[in-house]
């Protein structure tokens, strides 16, 4: 084992590993995801909060936009809010209670929209399956810091993604949907 002169040079060399270990096997990479993920799920139980904190963040850093980038969302979604419940307890609490209380205010918001979606696009006669979400803690918190805004600011609480079958149906169900709501530039 070789000791680092500091956490960056540490998470640099670890990168490093990973990516010499996808080179030469995707599955190593998986396993490694597997195990951050198990790591971070069982977090809690590390007393030195030193430690919590430097593997939360290595997670967050390294971890999680790898998983990203080999197209393993859920894992690194997953990985993201299990790094910033660690990293900012009082921000993902705070931004927990104001998504309850949306969803108290709106009840049904994502069923109700992804419903009109998908009657606007069947009365254009485009074929599309439409999915809803409400986006994650993290995911609003990151957007927050990086445009300097408040929560009552933000306008994309839900995310919506429309399949459709070819691209031409693509560009026809935005044509559909910008016409029924106009987009909001950025």
């Amino acid at each position: 084992r070789i000791e680092f002169q500091s956490d960056h040079a540490q998470q640099a060399d670890n990168f490093r590993k990973l990516l010499l270990a996808m080179s030469e096997d995707i599955r190593v990479l998986l396993v490694k995801l597997a195990d951050r993920l198990h790591n971070m799920r069982t977090l809690e139980f590390i007393k030195n909060p030193a430690k919590r904190e430097r593997i939360a963040r290595e997670t967050l850093e390294i971890y999680a936009p790898l998983a990203r980038s080999i197209g393993c969302h859920r894992i690194c979604t997953e990985l993201e809010e299990l790094a910033f419940l660690h990293l900012n307890p009082v921000a993902r609490d705070a931004i927990g209670r104001r998504l309850e209380a949306l969803r108290h205010e709106q009840g049904g918001a994502v069923s109700v929209v992804s419903g009109e979606i998908s009657a606007k696009l069947a009365a254009a006669s485009v074929a599309a399956r439409v999915f809803g979400r409400e986006k994650h803690a993290f995911s609003i918190w990151r957007k927050l810091q990086r445009k300097s805004i408040g929560f009552s600011q933000l306008s994309d609480i839900y995310a919506f993604r429309v399949i459709v079958d070819s691209e031409e149906d693509c560009y026809r169900a935005l044509g559909v949907i910008h016409r029924a709501w106009p987009s909001v530039p950025e």
